[in-house]
């Protein structure tokens, strides 16, 4: 479920590339491909202003579209968690609203949340590597990956592991546990 969420990651940055690679040439897309882009820019949450795709915002989905170690993924699952055997949430992502799962000990100071829940395991691994690609607590493994990739070096999930200090409350501590 890892490797299909990243091969559909790369289906569309491979898209993207070839769409910005004719942009920076002709600076026009067909109507197409800008619709496409901006449903894009949409799902990845890049702010858009208008209807027509500039130089920005490719860069922005650029640095978004990318793929997640599956070290990573696997680093992170709660496989054997009460909310991955009752709602596939196999990453613990928080939610206020729709479908999910009310924890046992919520803390009231923090709202009324919850766990998001799927329908499908496959949901849950998506969710999460969206999540990642455009939850701003993230921007340091966006960069860091960007960082990687620009040197042609091998993006890893212990590399990425070390700019997740946000993913729990227990901060580093979480992060030498993914480790």
């Amino acid at each position: 479920m890892i490797l299909r969420s990243n091969e559909l990651i790369l289906i569309d940055r491979n898209r993207l590339g070839e769409i910005k690679s004719s942009f920076n040439k002709n600076k026009a897309l067909s109507e197409k491909k800008n619709i496409w882009v901006l449903k894009l820019a949409k799902l990845y949450k890049v702010n858009v202003t208008e209807d027509q795709v500039t130089g920005s915002m490719l860069e922005e989905l650029w640095n978004k579209v990318d793929i997640v170690p599956p070290s990573l993924a696997m680093a992170q699952a709660w496989g054997t968690s009460r909310f991955a055997s009752t709602g596939n949430a196999v990453y613990g992502q928080w939610t206020w609203g729709g479908n999910s799962i009310k924890p046992e000990k919520q803390r009231k100071e923090l709202g009324n949340y919850g766990i998001a829940a799927f329908e499908t395991l496959q949901e849950s691994v998506s969710a999460y590597m969206l999540n990642l690609n455009t939850h701003n607590a993230y921007n340091g493994l966006r960069d860091k990956r960007a960082e990687l990739r620009n040197k042609n070096q091998k993006i890893t999930g212990l590399l990425m592991a070390e700019t997740l200090t946000k993913y729990s409350e227990r901060g580093e501590e979480y992060v030498k546990g993914l480790k």
